[in-house]
């Protein structure tokens, strides 16, 4: 009977082993905080305990440190601009930079499991640009995010205000659709860029895509005045051989 049990209990405690090791993994995980550039962002921390000190690191490097009835001890570059409960823990930072992305622990007895947090700071999304190209039976529009905007392009999100029989895709690229020149010339389209923290727009008509339909309208305008100037001038020699005569 133990032969016989043994198996099943070497498996139990693989099992249990494994439920361990993948609690710890995900213990040790770290939370993604995204903060707006020059506003502030708030680290929250958890602890069962009153806390008897705390020391928050940047990386490796210290950013403040606290120990009971002693006033905490910010370093650079974080002095000024940087706050700490000593009741909760929590961490505020404010007037973010882009050299503050890091990974972000805090370091206490009171708390089991160090908390990591990894920051990305974000600066706010311009309106993007419409560019639209003709075809024979479509419209291709593209969203353009301007070139100088380089604050963590991938996270950067599209989407487009218009039906799907109206939008069809053109390729994978998300930032751009086909419409169809002859249903849907009258209409407008808007497209839409986000990220966790921003989100602008911009639309288009899409009769300007088409110049060419306006083309007659135009040269109409254009012919008026010349018509009324040959007028005038045929009117001026026609008065000159009248009062010659």
């Amino acid at each position: 009977m133990a032969a016989g049990r043994a198996p099943g209990w070497a498996v139990g405690f693989l099992s249990a082993g494994f439920l361990l090791l993948r609690f710890d993994f995900i213990s040790c995980e770290s939370q993604r905080i995204f903060g707006a550039m020059n506003g502030n962002i708030t680290f929250n921390t958890t602890s069962f305990m009153p806390f008897k000190e705390i020391l928050w690191k940047k990386g490796k490097d210290k950013i403040i440190e606290w120990e009971e009835n002693s006033e905490a001890k910010p370093f650079p570059p974080f002095i000024g601009r940087v706050h700490l409960d000593s009741t909760s823990g929590h961490l505020t930072i404010f007037n973010l930079k882009p050299q503050d992305e890091d990974e972000y622990e805090i370091e206490s007895p009171s708390v089991q499991d160090n908390t990591k947090f990894v920051l990305n700071v974000i600066e706010p999304l311009p309106s993007p640009t419409l560019n639209c190209t003709e075809t024979n039976e479509s419209i291709r529009v593209q969203c353009i995010i301007p070139g100088f905007y380089r604050s963590h392009v991938n996270l950067t999100e599209y989407s487009w205000d218009c039906s799907p029989p109206q939008c069809i895709n053109c390729s994978s690229d998300p930032s751009e659709v086909c419409v169809n020149k002859e249903e849907y010339l009258s209409e407008k389209i808007q497209c839409n860029i986000s990220n966790p923290l921003f989100k602008r727009t911009a639309s288009i008509a899409l009769a300007t895509c088409v110049p060419g339909d306006n083309s007659r309208y135009r040269y109409g305008l254009v012919a008026i005045p010349i018509t009324i100037i040959i007028l005038v001038f045929l009117f001026i020699i026609g008065r000159q051989k009248y009062i010659k005569k």
